[in-house]
């Protein structure tokens, strides 16, 4: 994992400001504990964050308590009177009215402001960064795939014991074709499909090899054929060819010659 650009995506400033998922947030926690670095850049962060809300702490003012002591009696009955409530009322209104607000109120206030919009565009590219790392993982796994089946095929080729086969697409199915490499001293043999309409729900390819003119099941293929080299069982007799057919999901004992979409004779 490169924990360099995990760091870079600002998914530990979001997740120490409460803005992840239930999902990222165990992601975060699992890998703090395995990667020390991210384990360390999160307790900075955390830090931080501390120290910037003690920095803007507000306190509230010495006098208040002395005021607010000033102003109860616990030992005589208060009695005011509507007018002077008023008054009160009237001083205090006009106090509130004539403060001013310090200058570095106004500075806490703007930069919290900033702060919090500087987040949330962390977060937004932290989120966009996460989904194209996602996309070119994806890429990455289907390149490695294919050149995984690549130096496969590139083996079978060159194996002098496969002799390599090509099955046709009939009138049904024209464009279908299927390579098959046949071993026979192993009696084994190895398929790739090349080309191949999906099968329907409900029904899947098998292969026959047509032994003293009789067709032998050779097993089915999987359902999920793209990208694969299958290895199918090879039945003993004088093979004169192989064949494709659509069948019912798990097989059948018997093939459905109208339903045949590739053949190749030996």
């Amino acid at each position: 994992m490169n924990t360099s650009e995990y760091i870079a995506s600002g998914i530990l400033e979001a997740y120490v400001l409460g803005s992840v998922t239930p999902q990222e947030k165990q992601e975060v926690e699992c890998l703090s504990k395995i990667y020390p670095e991210i384990k360390t850049e999160l307790t900075a962060i955390e830090e931080t964050m501390e120290t910037y809300a003690k920095m803007h702490e507000v306190k509230p003012s010495a006098q208040l308590k002395s005021k607010i002591f000033a102003q109860m009696n616990f030992g005589e009955e208060v009695k005011v009177s509507n007018s002077l409530l008023e008054s009160k009322i009237e001083e205090e209104v006009l106090e509130r009215e004539v403060k001013v607000i310090p200058m570095w109120s106004k500075i806490a206030v703007a930069a919290s402001v900033v702060f919090g919009l500087l987040l949330g565009w962390t977060y937004q590219n932290s989120q966009k960064m996460s989904y194209e790392l996602a996309e070119t993982k994806a890429k990455m796994g289907q390149e490695v795939s294919k050149n995984a089946m690549t130096e496969s095929v590139l083996a079978l080729y060159k194996d002098n014991n496969s002799v390599p086969m090509e099955l046709k697409g009939v009138e049904k199915s024209p464009d279908s074709k299927v390579m098959v490499f046949w071993n026979k001293e192993a009696e084994e043999m190895k398929l790739m499909v090349e080309n191949l309409p999906a099968a329907p729900k409900g029904k899947q390819y098998q292969v026959w090899g047509i032994v003293d003119g009789k067709p032998m099941d050779m097993g089915v293929i999987d359902l999920d054929f793209e990208n694969k080299i299958l290895a199918m069982k090879v039945p003993k007799g004088n093979i004169a060819a192989f064949a494709i057919t659509l069948e019912k999901q798990g097989g059948s004992p018997t093939p459905t010659l109208e339903e045949m979409y590739v053949i190749g004779n030996v």
